[in-house]
């Protein structure tokens, strides 16, 4: 047996939503699916991926080796189909609908809502970088990144028919000409903490008592917009934060617990032991999840149902 490509999304799911049930919700499939998929991973790799409980699935070291190879891997075969698209399908009628997305939980509902709409077309999602859309704020974080892309950029590298982004009514710039869009979700930034830090427990959070705390960033290019958007709202709210920086999820969260420090998220973040997350209250903090399409594109008459369908099941998806 050899391990198959949707065993990696599916892992990817889990660590995204932190449960089987969230994972099978996000992906539009069964519980038992995931189940299976997870299995056989663990089958083909000998490896436990999982550790499961009352809290919901983490995963184990091995699980997160696995993962840091999803995560690799995955872009490099969405890459691949991509390349593949820009040729003509050999069946003229066949449908190519390309999806772009940065990093969230919505993606697969966005691909499986696409499918049922657009039965007879080949959906191709990819996660894609953060689009930087000229922020109001200057452009660059502190960490040095310019957050990506512009959004025609997108479109046009990526060959994309839909995109889903984040974006910041005070950060961010509006969206460029010849470009319609939809709200999937409006949120705010959560920030993690230990079960006995001083923040924990309160219904919400300001920016204004992260001052003076040690927050925890996980590098790489995945986590490039939670990055941008973290550093560039507490440079505008004057406040003082420490940056400390982790490989992975998994020890930033294991960092915070330690150092007795605060870890920016986006929602949904996976349980971790000995952290709750809660949400910063801050405009500045607020972003809305954007389903993106072309105005003169094919996408542009049924995107906006589309977007009806994944904003309803979205919000039932939730953090578990």
């Amino acid at each position: 047996m050899n391990i198959e490509i949707q065993d990696l999304r599916v892992l990817r799911a889990v660590a995204d939503t932190g449960t089987l049930a969230g994972a099978a919700r996000a992906l539009g499939i069964d519980q038992a699916g995931v189940t299976r998929r997870i299995q056989h991973l663990e089958r083909v790799t000998g490896l436990v991926a999982l550790h499961r409980d009352h809290q919901g699935a983490r995963l184990t070291a091995a699980g997160r080796l696995l993962l840091r190879c999803a995560d690799e891997l995955l872009p490099r075969i969405d890459h691949l189909l991509a390349a593949g698209s820009r040729q003509d399908p050999p069946d003229p009628s066949a449908e190519r609908l390309r999806i772009g997305a940065v990093p969230t939980p919505a993606l697969p509902l966005v691909t499986a809502h696409a499918r049922a709409l657009r039965p007879s077309a080949v959906v191709e999602p990819r996660t894609v970088p953060d689009v930087c859309r000229e922020p109001a704020d200057g452009g660059h974080g502190e960490d040095g990144e310019d957050g990506g892309e512009t959004l025609p950029e997108l479109f046009r590298v990526h060959r994309l028919d839909l995109a889903v982004i984040r974006h910041s009514a005070v950060l961010d710039a509006p969206l460029p000409e010849r470009f319609d869009c939809a709200v999937l979700a409006e949120e705010n930034l959560l920030v993690g903490t230990a079960t006995g830090h001083r923040l924990a427990g309160r219904p919400g959070l300001a920016l204004t008592d992260l001052d003076g705390e040690t927050c925890l960033l996980v590098g790489g290019r995945r986590h490039a917009g939670l990055r941008r958007h973290f550093t560039a709202a507490v440079r505008r709210a004057g406040v003082r934060v420490a940056l400390h920086w982790a490989s992975d999820e998994h020890e930033a969260a294991a960092l915070a617990c330690a150092v007795n420090g605060a870890l920016p998220a986006f929602p949904f973040p996976a349980p971790a032991a000995g952290v709750v997350h809660t949400p910063l209250s801050d405009a500045v903090t607020r972003h809305r999840l954007l389903l993106v399409w072309r105005s003169d594109g094919g996408a542009a008459a049924w995107a906006p149902r589309l977007a009806d369908l994944v904003r309803e099941a979205y919000r039932g998806a939730g953090p578990g």
